[in-house]
């Protein structure tokens, strides 16, 4: 048992740097993009990427439970998205006439990618500066104001998912925007904390965390859809 660990701290130490530079991707997925379903798959990645990183701190037993979490809150989100996406259909089938009936049919997913090019929003550009400026920032706390108990690449990672979660908490103008912004932030928290009391019971807490803002804001988008 012992060899298995040793094999998955330097699994973990080697896949660090890697890790932190798909975390970069995956926050730019979800701070970047409007779509709730390419925000989902930001977010899937992100909680892989914050698992690999939590395997320097903590026991691996303990990071599957925050891989668990992490899958059932993206499942959550997933659902969200689309009842979402399902009520403004609806709202928008209700007012057209019989005759548009057909027009207004929506195409197979494969027909979309298909047929027009994947849209960024206007304002792609203002949120991929936020994101450079994410990086700048959390660059410089991790080198002037390093986190203790951590190594410094999960430390970098650490600032960078707290300023990201503020920026998409700040930024957002819908309630799934804001809880994903509180989820990225918890995650930094979590990450940091993990290694001052890496316990079952402190994970089990975070999570129960978790699924309330994942409740609190499927609620609220829901509600306000309708």
């Amino acid at each position: 048992m012992g060899t298995v660990l040793e094999w998955v701290d330097r699994i973990s130490a080697l896949a660090a740097p890697p890790a932190v530079a798909g975390l970069v991707v995956a926050l730019g997925l979800v701070l970047v993009a409007r779509r709730w379903a390419l925000q989902v798959i930001g977010m899937a990645a992100m909680y892989f990427v914050v698992g690999v990183l939590h395997t320097q701190v903590i026991r691996p037993e303990v990071v599957l439970v925050k891989l668990l979490v992490g899958a059932v809150v993206c499942l959550a989100l997933g659902a969200t998205g689309q009842a979402m996406a399902g009520a403004r259909r609806n709202g928008n089938g209700n007012e057209a006439t019989d005759g548009d009936a057909e027009e207004a049919e929506t195409p197979s997913w494969w027909k979309k990618l298909l047929r027009r090019p994947l849209r960024w929003p206007d304002d792609a550009p203002l949120r991929a500066l936020a994101l450079g400026a994410a990086l700048l920032a959390a660059y410089a706390g991790s080198l002037r104001f390093p986190l203790p108990q951590v190594p410094s690449l999960v430390g970098l990672a650490c600032y960078l998912l707290g300023v990201v979660g503020l920026f998409l908490a700040g930024m957002a103008e819908e309630p799934l925007g804001v809880g994903l912004g509180l989820l990225v932030f918890l995650n930094g928290f979590d990450l940091f904390f993990g290694a001052l009391e890496p316990s079952l019971v402190v994970a089990g807490l975070l999570g129960l965390v978790q699924f309330l803002i994942t409740l609190a804001v499927a609620y609220l988008a829901l509600a306000r859809t309708e």
